[in-house]
């Protein structure tokens, strides 16, 4: 069974965690997450564009009928055209907050998105290096800071947090999130920088067993 590693107590209100990192189990964890008061965070990857196998558009719709909807958030990874094959389907479920990649982040999408009671946050990579104004494509409800290449399971690239503080500082009104290859020691340094949530995956959900040992 699913669990969550203590130190998630740590952080309170802080965390939001993966079901990507639990594949044999994603909505038992997204039930786990929600019941100890965290956000779903829910990873849907463009399989035939060479990405992993993410979170399957069944699983969240297992995952939108098992926990409040408002605490789902749904990142989208891959091209354009995966963005608007797929967002149809995911809005029918009207997640909390839709994550979408920069080049897919336009106004029409976000208008969408927003109409379907949802918040339309942008994905950042590398399209901004932290210096000057990022001219985002359109406004966004928040700025998802990723620490590893969307898709990949590397480990977290500890001086991509100088991009999360220039968004923090430079955006104060502006919620900013963080994920990718974030464990318990590296979640302080994030809060240090003034994030709204820290996105876990492996570091989070483990097995009852493991977490025993």
């Amino acid at each position: 069974m699913t669990a969550l590693a203590t130190w998630h107590h740590d952080f309170p209100g802080l965390l939001a965690g993966s079901v990507y990192a639990a594949p044999d189990s994603r909505v038992a964890a997204a039930q786990t997450l929600a019941d100890g008061g965290l956000d779903v965070h829910v990873d849907v990857m463009a399989v035939s564009e060479g990405l992993p196998q993410g979170v399957s558009l069944a699983e969240l719709q297992m995952i939108s009928s098992a926990v409040d909807r408002e605490r789902i958030g749904v990142h989208l990874i891959g091209s354009v055209d995966f963005v608007d094959a797929v967002l149809p389907k995911i809005l029918a479920l009207q997640p909390g907050v839709v994550f979408l990649p920069w080049s897919a982040f336009t106004a029409e999408r976000v208008q969408a998105i927003r109409a379907h009671g949802g918040r339309a946050w942008i994905a950042v990579w590398r399209e901004w290096d932290g210096l000057g104004d990022p001219r985002w494509p359109t406004d966004p409800d928040g700025v998802l800071v990723m620490l590893i290449e969307p898709g990949t399971k590397d480990s977290c690239r500890l001086e991509r947090l100088g991009l999360v503080t220039a968004c923090t500082t430079q955006f104060t009104g502006l919620p900013v999130a963080v994920d990718g290859g974030v464990t318990k020691e590296i979640a302080p340094l994030c809060a240090a920088a003034g994030v709204r949530q820290v996105i876990v995956g492996r570091a989070l959900l483990t097995s009852e067993r493991r977490e025993a040992i």
